[in-house]
């Protein structure tokens, strides 16, 4: 609370005396939110009794023999996601939180294989999940639910382009993703102040993002997953070292660096990300890095750098690459560390020094 009341004192002095806030609501805000981030044994305790007991049921429905009617799975599946979010919004409780997760979770399984065991098209099955994923996301803003809801709409519609076997939409889908994390990510001020419920779906949102692009990354980026032409892999690539260069532009700004400077770097910038054309997963995992260090989004930052980390070892082991490929990549991506640790550094050395 001490730490609050400096902000607080702070942005007043700033703004003067005209600045006017509801002290007490932030005050019973800030106090929720630490009291979710206190006692993490016991939460974590309390989401593995949930899963024992959610697992508990699971083998009670087969004892019951639930699993052999396939309206009695679609149906119990609907009930649950019903309930799960019943709960959530009902009841102010870490615990039942914790029920409500494992319920909805349960639930869109028990629904997807009630559709599939009545035979419906695999392909309206993956609609379907979307519809109610996106249902979920409009009525509960409950952290782990809505991750989940977020998550499953990306796995949905990679599922539906694989069926539909146009791998090459993968591109649409890794530049959908791409744009909206970055737009996410650059306008997160205006998103938590536009909507209290955008602002509730702010973490959910950010981490499920994260995930949705690298479940496409890894669609191209790991050789043989998914059939697409190497000659199109420029395409995904294109998107994310643009933004990358829009993202040092803005470093460039803040920092103070215009005219002939800022065109030379951005211009080195370019010349060093362009051998990474033909690997959009390194690409696309050095801007989900750059986009948290941006906003100092820890979590993402530390994903994106095992993610940089795990797509240059995969390129290192593609056989469809020559030796001079993979060389030019590796030592592409390295340099590409080197010079932005380097201005970075810089950079900030020079910022606090003013």
């Amino acid at each position: 609370m001490k730490h609050l009341k400096k902000i607080m004192d702070a942005i007043r002095i700033t703004e003067g005396n005209g600045f006017q806030y509801d002290e007490a609501a932030i005050h019973s805000g800030y106090g929720e939110k630490e009291g979710k981030n206190s006692n993490v044994i016991i939460k974590i305790l309390s989401i593995f009794g949930g899963l024992l007991a959610t697992l508990a049921f699971v083998v009670f429905l087969f004892i019951l023999g639930i699993y052999d009617s396939e309206w009695g799975m679609l149906l119990l599946g609907i009930v649950l996601a019903a309930v799960a979010i019943v709960i959530d919004r009902t009841y102010n409780s870490f615990i039942l939180d914790t029920f409500s997760v494992c319920f909805y979770v349960l639930g869109v399984i028990l629904f997807a294989l009630g559709l599939a065991s009545l035979e419906v098209d695999e392909n309206h099955v993956a609609l379907l999940v979307i519809l109610m994923a996106l249902g979920s996301l409009a009525i509960t803003q409950n952290y782990v639910i809505s991750f989940i809801s977020i998550i499953t709409i990306g796995a949905a519609m990679l599922f539906l382009i694989m069926s539909y076997n146009i791998p090459d939409a993968i591109h649409g889908y890794l530049l959908f993703y791409t744009v909206l994390l970055t737009f996410c990510f650059l306008n997160e001020a205006k998103l938590l102040t536009n909507s209290r419920k955008l602002a509730q779906l702010s973490g959910p949102l950010r981490i499920g993002l994260v995930f949705c692009l690298l479940f496409g990354l890894v669609a191209v980026g790991k050789n043989g997953l998914a059939p697409i032409s190497g000659r199109s892999l420029w395409i995904s690539s294109v998107v994310s070292i643009g933004l990358i260069l829009y993202l040092a532009s803005k470093v460039l700004k803040r920092f103070g660096v215009v005219g002939k400077k800022k065109v030379l770097t951005l211009t080195l910038c370019f010349f060093t990300l362009l051998p990474t054309l033909f690997a959009p997963a390194i690409s696309g995992a050095l801007l989900i890095v750059l986009l948290s260090f941006w906003v100092n989004y820890k979590t993402g930052f530390v994903i994106g750098v095992i993610a940089l980390i795990y797509f240059v070892i995969q390129y290192y082991y593609d056989l469809s690459l020559t030796l001079l490929t993979k060389s030019i990549i590796l030592f592409s991506s390295g340099l590409v560390f080197l010079v932005f640790y380097f201005f970075f550094t810089q950079m900030t050395k020079t910022y606090e020094e003013v």
